[in-house]
């Protein structure tokens, strides 16, 4: 009786996850952050969470993380792994200014 309920719990549990799953509005949230055409069509599913990911991330946390793919070397010459989502070099407190290098 015991496994029987566990696995019913666990079946339940997995339909409501799926359930929750679609209420997600993903796009209509990756819509608000104005991404250029090359987040949206990133081949890896995940690039658009790391984007909003590196633009809502706290102050400082992605600056002190290195990046280990050689893109501090030339030509992209990143610090860090927030230089991979967004430039060092173009963005000020009121423009953010996307890097490619991030979608692949």
């Amino acid at each position: 009786m015991g496994i029987r309920l566990n696995k019913m719990f666990f079946f339940m549990f997995v339909v409501l996850l799926l359930a929750l799953t679609g209420c997600n509005s993903s796009t209509e949230e990756a819509n608000s952050y104005n991404f250029p055409d090359y987040v949206y069509n990133a081949k890896h599913p995940g690039a658009m969470a790391a984007y909003q990911y590196a633009v809502d991330a706290e102050e400082g946390i992605l600056e002190h993380i290195p990046c280990y793919c050689n893109c501090y070397i030339d030509p992209f010459n990143h610090n860090n792994v927030k230089d991979c989502f967004i430039s060092n070099t173009e963005s000020t407190d009121d423009l953010v200014v996307y890097d490619d290098h991030g979608a692949g």
